[in-house]
């Protein structure tokens, strides 16, 4: 008997950017292959014990395993092996790192690697990476009062300045070669060039027209960043940042673009306290100048993560909303983008 075709139009899309290849432990409460055991305690002195490993969260695998180790009549210490879902992500990471801290940005250590582990080639490079001080300001802003919150927003809106400064910098070092550079057009064009089912509805097709000719006369310079500004990825004590992490997907792209994945993917709580409406503020940027980066990472969204129908009864993999809802709140937005555009 003949299987029933699936309408390419309900199919979620294979993310060409995430590792799908990678096989999580049977048990994931002993994270570690004896591979991986034996490369963490190269970097530790003779007699070092692993007394646990875990990874940091339970979707978007692979990604770290922070360990704990007991150096011989020393005092305990954490290191991350870090591992991440983004393809080649910590090739660039490992890439990265060290020209930022040469300019002063406190950024972890490479201890050792990056390094494949032969016993399973498809989770990529990992690299043990030493544990910076301080708190990431996800988890602490996540039950914090309103005062809090806009503390958090404040110091990530100053750690985002602070990547971007490192912008001529960076571009003098030898690393500048090896980061992609993409332009909102060259963001645009892939797009067009990736294709898929998307590009067949009328919504995302006149899109796609309208921003054509917006975004080629845009012109504004490039800026360094580490391609992801969740609050997550930094750290703080008391008043000051005390360091920044994940830079797998550091590039150099439109300065403001960045900001539109607050409210893509909803960011909680500095996409409800106003982080991005304060960003524009800084910027001296009106949302209709906002509006063509909102709506490309709308379009890039949608077609590389959302199936054009169905997924009512779907959740992601966070457990936030259907992909049904996820799909809608973001035609919204592509929407608002268009009409500021208009």
């Amino acid at each position: 008997m003949e299987q029933p075709q699936t309408d390419e139009r309900a199919r979620i899309p294979a993310n060409p950017w995430r590792n799908n290849s990678w096989t999580p432990p049977r048990d994931m409460a002993r994270p570690l292959s004896s591979f991986q055991e034996s490369f963490i305690l190269s970097a530790c002195p003779p007699g070092a014990r692993i007394l646990s490993a875990r990874f940091h969260r339970s979707v978007r695998l692979p990604c770290p395993i922070w360990v704990r180790i007991a150096p011989p009549h020393q005092e305990e210490q954490t290191f991350i092996l870090r591992m991440d879902y983004t393809l080649h992500g910590v090739d660039r990471e490992a890439a990265v790192l060290p020209a930022l801290a040469k300019h002063g940005l406190p950024v972890p250590t490479i201890l050792a690697g990056p390094v494949i582990d032969p016993t399973q080639p498809e989770a990529g490079s990992m690299m043990l990476l030493n544990v910076l001080p301080g708190q990431d300001l996800l988890s602490w802003a996540w039950n914090a009062s309103p005062e809090e919150v806009n503390h958090a927003l404040r110091l990530v809106l100053n750690g985002i300045e602070r990547l971007h400064q490192l912008t001529e910098a960076l571009k003098q070092e030898p690393l500048a070669a090896q980061l992609p550079q993409r332009t909102l057009q060259m963001e645009l064009q892939e797009i067009v060039v990736d294709g898929g089912p998307w590009l067949n509805e009328p919504v995302f097709a006149q899109a796609v027209n309208h921003l054509l000719p917006i975004v080629a006369s845009i012109q504004t310079p490039l800026a360094f960043s580490s391609g992801d500004y969740n609050q997550g990825n930094f750290l703080f004590e008391d008043e000051n940042l005390t360091g920044f992490i994940d830079f797998t997907g550091a590039c150099f792209e439109d300065p403001h673009v960045g900001m539109a994945m607050y409210w893509i993917y909803s960011w909680y709580p500095l996409d409800r306290a106003g982080i991005v409406e304060r960003y524009l503020e800084r910027q001296q940027l009106s949302f209709a100048d906002f509006a063509p980066r909102l709506a490309i990472r709308c379009l890039r969204t949608l077609q590389q993560q959302i199936a054009v129908i169905g997924g009512e009864d779907l959740r992601d993999e966070d457990d936030f909303e259907s992909h049904a809802d996820y799909r809608n709140r973001l035609l919204g937005y592509l929407q608002r983008a268009l009409q500021a555009l208009s």
